[in-house]
Order: C-alpha cells, then sequence, then structure tokens
C-alpha cells in the first residue's frame, strides 16, 4: 500500500513537473510566427543563391561546350573566374568597407565601357534621418527627424 502510494506520488509529481515546463516553454517561447517567418526567408535566400549559382554554372558550361574538347576545363575556370570579378566589380569603388546587414542609400549613375551602371555615392542608413537627391553632382542629402 505505501508502495503504491510512494509510486502515485512520483507519477503525479513527474506529470505536474512536465506540465510546467510546457507551460513555461509556451511562455518563453518567441512568435509562433517567427518560425514560419524565418523558414520562408530562408527559403527566399537559398532559391535566390540557387538561381544565382544556377544561371553562372549554365553560362559557364554553354561557353565551355564551344570549346575544343581538351580546352573546356580551362575555358569553364577562366569564366567562372571573370563571372566572380565582374560581380565584385559591380560595388565599383566601393569594394570595401561595406558592413553586412546594414541598409545602405546609393546613387547610381551610368557606367562607361560597356558597364551598365556604377555607384556614384554610398551613404549608411541612420534611423531618425530623411535622405533625398541633391543637385549633381550625384550626392545624397541628409535631413534629420524631429
Amino acid at each position: 500500500m505505501v508502495r503504491q502510494r510512494t509510486w502515485m506520488f512520483v507519477v503525479l509529481v513527474g506529470i505536474l513537473a512536465a506540465l510546467g515546463l510546457v507551460g513555461l516553454g509556451r511562455v518563453t517561447a518567441a512568435d509562433p510566427r517567427a518560425y514560419h517567418d524565418g523558414a520562408l526567408a530562408g527559403y527566399a535566400d537559398g532559391f535566390r543563391d540557387g538561381r544565382a549559382e544556377g544561371l553562372q554554372e549554365g553560362r559557364a558550361l554553354a561557353v565551355a561546350a564551344a570549346s575544343p574538347p581538351g580546352m573546356r576545363d580551362r575555358v569553364k575556370a577562366a569564366f567562372d573566374a571573370g563571372y566572380r570579378a565582374g560581380a565584385d566589380s559591380a560595388f565599383g569603388g566601393y569594394d570595401g568597407g561595406w558592413s553586412l546587414g546594414e541598409p545602405y542609400v546609393i546613387v547610381l549613375a551610368k557606367g562607361g565601357n560597356g558597364i551598365t551602371y556604377r555607384i556614384a555615392a554610398r551613404l549608411l542608413a541612420r534611423d531618425g534621418v530623411d535622405y533625398h537627391r541633391c543637385p549633381p553632382p550625384a550626392s545624397i542629402c541628409q535631413t534629420r527627424r524631429g
């Protein structure tokens, strides 16, 4: 009889502890939509990166396919190196000093030598500031809110 009561007491304490931990988890958990939003954002990032990689790979294979069979690997490697250099040079004279995950205000200008665009001005965006175009040359003007 004592043994049965002890066993029931242990089970009851275990159930109460489990319920308390579940309740604590529900109270301290982040917004339930956060997982869904994060999953969607992760999917979008992965899709964008995969698409970009697929375009590069497809273009490299197309260029290499027109080459003699013994040269295809070298042609593809040269294309890939040029593609990466082109992606980096898209930042114009701003290939360093960027803060990842931070918003920037940029002004695009016409590029030269067959390049469509170039960055004419760049400014790290800050809270509490309105940005607008200034008269030429292309620049960014700021007005503090408040």
